[in-house]
């Protein structure tokens, strides 16, 4: 992996360190959930970086996909499981991160069997092991009363690109690609007590430029024009400081024409909870390198 590069990718896992720090801090009963992700994002700016993609805050059978609007006005219980998924990036080099947070600890084993399931998987990990080997070792760690996501997967991440192409399932399977010095690529094994598997839900709001094409509405236009400021990148209208009814409507048209993508809530689809561990791994010619862990 070329160094300018490399450095790119550590920069972004120092500045998702302290976000993740963040998360920890204000993720508590009655705090606005908008709030917790206005704050965690904040950290990512102040250390001059930008988020590769919107907070994500799914709370209990919602495992992904979700980032608060504006007025949201619903807040942390103390019951909740609240995944905070977390994304910088440094010239377009990803870090990508999770923690689970349950103020009561009503679920807390369950969020440090998949703690442990990340650990483990992140110590196995190295160049020449497949992905099928590793889904193997991560199989095995689950627990016996909890099942994977067998729907969701970790994923390689490259410049300007949150899931580059290669997928890394939870459990055994039969991928024969070998991992291998240059490699950069997010473990993210989600645990759940409900069935193993979600299902599309109601729009998360979150966004994706799908296809740069022109468009001939003056608001779907300047719309445009903002979008494309993301580099490819997912993104929210809560970014947007002046998103009316009128961007609403160009938004509506730009999801309907395909143009932009529009990512649905993923819910569980027996309606169990849901807990997720994340990190991020460089493969270097000098080793292996955590770069969202402390």
């Amino acid at each position: 992996m070329e160094q300018e590069k490399q450095s790119h990718y550590i920069e972004a896992g120092k500045a998702i360190q302290k976000a993740r720090k963040k998360a920890r801090e204000v993720t508590e009963p009655g705090v606005k959930i908008n709030a917790v992700a206005e704050k965690v994002e904040g950290v990512v700016r102040d250390q001059g970086l930008d988020p590769a993609f919107p907070v994500n805050i799914s709370v209990d059978d919602v495992a992904a996909h979700y980032t608060p609007t504006r007025d949201d006005d619903r807040e942390v219980k103390p019951s909740d499981v609240v995944k905070v998924d977390i994304g910088a990036h440094s010239e377009g080099f990803i870090a990508d991160t999770a923690v689970t947070i349950n103020p009561d600890d009503s679920k807390q084993e369950m969020i440090e069997a998949a703690e442990n399931v990340l650990s483990k998987a992140l110590d196995y990990v190295e160049p020449g092991v497949t992905v099928g080997e590793l889904g193997d070792v991560i199989e095995r760690e689950i627990p016996d009363q909890y099942e994977v996501v067998r729907n969701l997967t970790g994923h390689s991440v490259g410049k300007f690109t949150q899931h580059a192409g290669l997928s890394i399932p939870n459990y055994s399977n039969d991928s024969d690609y070998e991992f291998e010095v240059g490699d950069s690529f997010a473990v993210e094994p989600f645990l759940t007590d409900g069935s193993g598997k979600v299902k599309n839900g109601a729009d998360g709001n979150i966004y994706k430029l799908e296809r740069d094409t022109s468009v001939r509405g003056k608001a779907e236009r300047r719309l445009m024009s903002r979008i494309r400021d993301f580099n490819g990148l997912p993104f929210t209208t809560r970014w947007f400081d002046d998103y009316g009814a009128r961007e609403r409507m160009a938004m509506k048209k730009l999801v309907q024409g395909d143009i932009v993508h529009s990512y649905p809530i993923l819910n569980e689809i027996k309606g169990g909870t849901v807990v997720q561990a994340e990190h991020t791994v460089i493969l270097t010619e000098n080793g292996k390198k955590v770069t969202t862990r402390e």
